[in-house]
């Protein structure tokens, strides 16, 4: 017997055919449309690739050191000024890495992109900054930088003097009870003739200079002899101490008085006079001075000098102030009255050092450097050395050198 099909189907006996053509059609649209949105390295698994695709628009640019630049350093505490601008870095997930000749020298978790750089010796380094991930994966990297760091002499030579005058300094040392560690002596020589206070320096000439340029406090703001350094000259007599600075200084900026000065631009004299008696003890005591002055303003606001400890308006000191197109220079003389108990004498040996306070506009200080490696208010143990020595009237001696040698002319 022959069966009977039915000619028709029902929409439910199709239903599985026509499910299966809609997934297919919607499948493809959406593939498409995926595709467009996203790299083709999307899909062959290269997810580095991906993203330094994404990250190619991210600008990094280190504008400090330049390419080329040559720095010439005196000091090793001097550093090579970086900073580095960037866009559209600073809200993401990465870390910026600092390299210079290939060695990782400081990583940015986040902005400002700025360091000073102490390399360690002369010669030629190339930076570069990368922006990495957290495998220490390069996204984009910055320009590449070459640069030179070159050193000269770090030490001020000190006047040749008489056979005489240099067995009496070896003396004054070999006797005394003082701390080699905090740097070299600095040698103050008897005035015979005292300066004038007027602010001219020329006629220090004569006299030991030492340098203020170690930084000592906030020395992380510290990059170069240019910012903030200074020289030094000392003498003294029977009735008072006498001091010339010469400070370079790149911003100045002095809006203080009285026992505020330190608080612009200034510099500080610590003394301490029985450096022996008191060796190990760090605390500032009845036999320790610390003194301020100011260049004043140049604009209203007079130099002067304050007796920061003890704490009290100093007695009969001259200060004269001059602006140079570097800095600025502070001459005074200091009576010995204001020293308790205390007047120089040859080849007498103190603790002793000058520091220079630098602010650049703003409400603190910014930096200090000093003659010695270290310094710290109130700490008078890492004070340097200060050598009294009466070496005879150097001017005459200078002037009979001079004629000496015109008339072997």
């Amino acid at each position: 017997m022959r069966r009977k099909y039915n000619k028709y189907t029902s929409i439910a006996d199709r239903f599985p055919f026509i499910a299966f053509i809609i997934i297919l059609g919607l499948s493809i649209f959406f593939l498409f449309v995926f595709a467009e949105r996203f790299p083709l390295n999307f899909f062959s698994g290269s997810q580095a690739s991906q993203i330094v695709k994404e990250t190619s628009d991210y600008s990094i640019y280190i504008i400090s050191p330049s390419n080329k630049q040559v720095f010439e350093f005196v000091n090793e505490n001097e550093s090579v000024p970086v900073e580095i601008k960037s866009k559209d870095i600073e809200n993401l997930d990465y870390k910026l890495k600092l390299l210079a000749n290939g060695e990782a020298i400081r990583t940015f978790n986040s902005p400002p992109y700025e360091y000073n750089w102490n390399p360690p010796g002369p010669g030629e380094y190339e930076m570069v900054a990368n922006l990495v991930d957290d495998n220490d994966r390069v996204i984009a990297s910055s320009n590449s930088v070459s640069f030179i760091v070159q050193y000269t002499s770090q030490t001020l030579e000190t006047i040749e003097r008489s056979i005489d005058i240099e067995e009496k300094k070896k003396l004054a040392l070999k006797d005394a009870v003082y701390r080699a560690q905090n740097g070299a002596p600095i040698f103050s020589f008897k005035c015979y003739t005292p300066p004038v206070i007027d602010g001219v320096i020329d006629e220090w000439d004569i006299y030991d200079r030492a340098q203020i340029a170690n930084p000592t406090i906030k020395k992380e703001n510290f990059s170069s002899i240019k910012d903030c350094s200074g020289i030094i000259y000392t003498c003294w007599d029977d009735d008072a101490f006498y001091f010339a600075v010469i400070v370079t200084d790149d911003v100045f900026s002095q809006n203080y008085t009285g026992n505020q000065i330190n608080n612009g631009d200034s510099v500080k004299l610590v003394f301490d006079t029985d450096l022996e008696g008191d060796f190990n003890i760090p605390f500032y005591n009845s036999d320790d001075f610390d003194i301020d002055f100011s260049p004043g303003n140049f604009a209203g606001i007079l130099p002067e000098a304050f007796i920061y400890f003890p704490s009290r308006a100093p007695v009969g000191v001259e200060i004269k102030s001059a602006k140079t197109a570097g800095g600025y220079i502070i001459e005074a003389k200091i009576p010995w009255e204001n020293f308790i108990s205390f007047g120089a004498r040859d080849m007498l040996v103190a603790g002793f050092t000058a520091s220079i306070f630098d602010t650049d506009n703003l409400e603190t200080t910014e930096l200090v450097v000093s003659t010695s490696p270290q310094f710290e208010i109130y700490n008078v143990t890492i004070l340097g050395t200060i050598v009294f020595i009466d070496g005879g009237d150097l001017m005459l001696t200078i002037k009979t050198e001079d004629e000496t040698g015109s008339g072997e002319e």
